[in-house]
């Protein structure tokens, strides 16, 4: 596979669908301006085998939190579970398990860059995507551009949402030209598979089709995952239900032709790295088309524009900015999400 073969704008620049950025502004240009909580959508019972760490940190991705809560409670590193990466450049809370059954909680010494902020059990250890969402705090700062025509577009994101784009954090500094290149470890594996969402995402903006449902193929239900399998585009403009695409993998309950369709339209979207991918097995999974934010505001104040939302499992808060500025990353390293 040659490295020239994808245009990786495709990627890391997908078409806007409300039109082009309304100018510039500047994120992450201090660990604190980019905050992220999470909500696990249930309450940890107090009870059962596995501790529960309600962790905050910063300048700590999610997998160097779970190998050092690992050894300091002295258990394997898979005993140890999470729903979802956060960012590393952030200020994030999240949530671990950790697989101790009759044992008293560790006495953990707190790091440099993480600490525990709340410990209970539960029955069950966390599992990947076994999550509500996740609520942002983002200041921007330098911003330039009309506060009137930021407002007037913030409330059409609100209403009518923004294509569900997986953000560069998901590509990292070289995720995708490592995967170009045949390596497949989980992060090229992973920035492979949003690449091929995100172009054919792209390519149905720039047909204007994005929020057209497919006919024969299942709608989501918002604020779930329940399928609506006879929406249409009245109940999309409604806002009750979202269009969505399957990742790559088998998309079960289609048609043969319809299933025919999705592998020629994998195939075309990512040529370069289709045989990468073709080479695992994939759980199906299919994702929004479109993101709406939930509990929403915008503030415009003299450090710069604070923006608060919050999103549902896997949504990129960049995602979302993409839609208003043209972004300047005052933090280059993008390892984990």
């Amino acid at each position: 596979m040659n490295g020239a073969e994808i245009d990786l704008s495709w990627a890391r620049r997908p078409l806007r669908a409300l039109g082009d950025a309304l100018g510039s502004a500047g994120y992450k240009s201090c660990a604190d301006d980019f905050e992220v909580t999470e909500s696990l959508g249930f309450e940890p019972s107090g009870r059962g085998e596995h501790l529960y760490f309600f962790v905050e940190k910063r300048d700590a991705n999610s997998h160097e939190v779970a190998v050092e809560l690992a050894e300091a409670c002295h258990v394997n590193r898979r005993s140890v579970g999470y729903a979802g990466r956060k960012d590393k450049f952030a200020l994030t809370r999240q949530w671990f398990s950790v697989h101790r059954p009759g044992i008293d909680r560790p006495r953990l010494v707190e790091r440099h860059h993480w600490r525990v902020l709340q410990v209970t059990r539960h029955a069950k250890q966390l599992r990947r995507g076994v999550l509500a969402g996740n609520h942002f705090n983002v200041l921007l700062r330098d911003v330039v551009a009309d506060p009137a025509a930021i407002r007037a577009r913030y409330d059409q994101i609100v209403t009518h949402g923004v294509p569900n784009y997986f953000g560069s954090q998901r590509f990292g500094a070289n995720n995708l030209e490592r995967a170009q290149a045949g390596i497949d470890d989980e992060m090229a594996l992973s920035a492979a598979r949003a690449a091929l969402f995100n172009r054919m995402l792209s390519q149905r903006v720039g047909a204007g089709t994005w929020l057209q449902p497919v006919v024969g193929e299942p709608c989501l239900r918002p604020r779930s995952n329940g399928w609506l399998m006879d929406a249409d585009r009245d109940h999309i403009e409604a806002g009750l239900a979202d269009p969505c695409l399957p990742l790559f993998g088998p998309t079960p309950g289609l048609e043969a032709d319809r299933q025919a369709a999705w592998i020629a339209e994998f195939s075309r979207a990512g040529s370069d790295v289709i045989r990468l991918l073709q080479a695992h097995s994939w759980t199906p999974f299919r994702r929004r088309s479109r993101l709406r934010p939930l509990d929403p505001s915008l503030e415009i104040t003299p450090e710069g524009i604070r923006i608060r939302a919050t999103l549902g499992p896997g949504a990129f808060m960049t995602a979302l900015l993409d839609a208003l500025f043209d972004l300047e990353d005052r933090h280059a390293t993008h390892f984990d999400q």
